[in-house]
């Protein structure tokens, strides 16, 4: 019988803790240092009275302000990502645990219900149901 089920965790913890890491260390840290503040708009064409610059200054802060919230976004994105396969690593793992458990459970169980119905066929019987080689019974 076997000993529960047996799921390979390790790709999906790696995955998780790549991914956090990569998140933390590359992502994290290289927005900060290109991140711009937006609150007071871009310097871009500042003092130029030409309509057509000025157009073109919002389409370009509305520009850098979509590419901010997607980076925001991916970022958020990747730690529930490596969130959830560390969970779901954890979840397998328990589980893992209990079906090997519940396995052994059972094999005992078995075992019992045998050892229970040779000592009523030996009581029924008067002698014991016995093994021979080759798992043939005796009676």
């Amino acid at each position: 019988m076997a000993d529960g089920v047996r799921v390979e965790t390790d790709g999906l913890n790696k995955f998780s803790n790549q991914v956090q890491n990569d998140t933390a260390q590359t992502l994290e840290s290289g927005y900060s240092r290109a991140s711009v503040d937006l609150s007071s708009g871009v310097e871009f064409g500042a003092t130029s009275a030409s309509g057509g610059v000025h157009a073109a200054k919002e389409r370009y802060a509305q520009s850098l302000k979509a590419s901010t919230d997607n980076v925001v976004a991916y970022m958020e994105a990747a730690r529930v990502l490596a969130a959830a396969a560390g969970k779901v690593a954890t979840a397998l793992d328990a589980t893992d645990g209990r079906a090997a458990q519940r396995a052994s459970d059972v094999r005992g169980l078995m075992a019992e219900a045998v050892a229970d119905s040779q000592q009523r066929r030996a009581e029924v019987d008067g002698h014991p149901t016995t093994r021979h080689a080759g798992g043939a019974e005796a009676v």
